[in-house]
């Protein structure tokens, strides 16, 4: 191999080492954009409000914070099956069975299952922006080329570095005055089983866990409403109880 051709693949591998290191940041940029698309599409139009800490939907009913996810990291907000099942938009909104649940992650990127996936491929593309220029230092022949190579694998590990930091500092802000809920059917059952000192809180109609204020809220609202959601039969009854008297 001659002195101008290993000049040549010195300084290529300096410039493969920096386009794999953009490409690496412009992968991580995407990832980030696409949660956020992800959590907007999963919200739909539904507004937080941070002085309430719960969300409002377009028919101005809540979705209180329930539970907590141990597992995905994730606060489980969820409407009133009360209201919920007599919401005229229910069909669009929520077409299973239950009120409309919303989950928030706690914490923020990458510490979701998808940011650490997006975050690790960037690190390693970075990783192999670095050993090419190491490995040509094997190679490499005059002080110039060497420097340069150096150079080039010191900038990859600066440009990693918050990445790997951001890693590293795994967030504990996991709520306090939530129930945990597994992720898996079979233990949601005990999800208001406290076993470090936690409140049990309500359950719905139908066995979802329900904070306090979630259950004031469904409290409220069925007491307010309960002269429309009467059924006909119990009018009927009762004019046929007055024609009886």
């Amino acid at each position: 191999m001659g002195a101008e051709d290993t000049t040549i693949q010195v300084y290529l591998s300096c410039l493969y080492a920096v386009v794999l290191v953009g490409f690496a940041w412009v992968l991580d940029v995407l990832g980030r954009r696409s949660a956020r698309r992800s959590r907007d599409w999963r919200t739909g139009n539904f507004v937080f409000h941070e002085d309430h800490g719960a969300w409002k939907c377009h028919e101005d009913q809540w979705l209180w914070p329930a539970s907590f996810d141990p597992v995905k990291r994730v606060i489980r907000y969820r409407g009133q099956d009360e209201i919920c099942g007599r919401c005229p938009v229910k069909d669009g909104c929520a077409p299973h069975l239950g009120p409309r649940e919303i989950t928030q992650p706690v914490d923020p990127w990458p510490h979701s299952e998808a940011g650490v996936f997006h975050r690790g491929m960037s690190l390693a593309i970075m990783a192999a922006g670095t050993a090419l220029p190491l490995a040509m230092l094997f190679v490499a022949s005059g002080a110039a080329q060497r420097v340069a190579l150096a150079a080039s694998a010191v900038f990859v590990v600066v440009a990693a570095w918050p990445m790997v930091r951001s890693l590293r500092n795994t967030p504990t802000n996991a709520p306090e005055d939530l129930p945990f809920e597994a992720s898996a059917p079979e233990e949601a059952g005990t999800a208001s089983d406290s076993k470090d000192g936690r409140a049990v809180v309500a359950r719905g109609a139908h066995g979802q866990v329900q904070s306090e204020r979630a259950a004031d809220e469904a409290s409220r609202l069925i007491e307010r409403y309960a002269s429309h959601w009467s059924s006909g039969r119990t009018r009927y009854a009762s004019a046929a109880d007055k024609e009886r008297d």
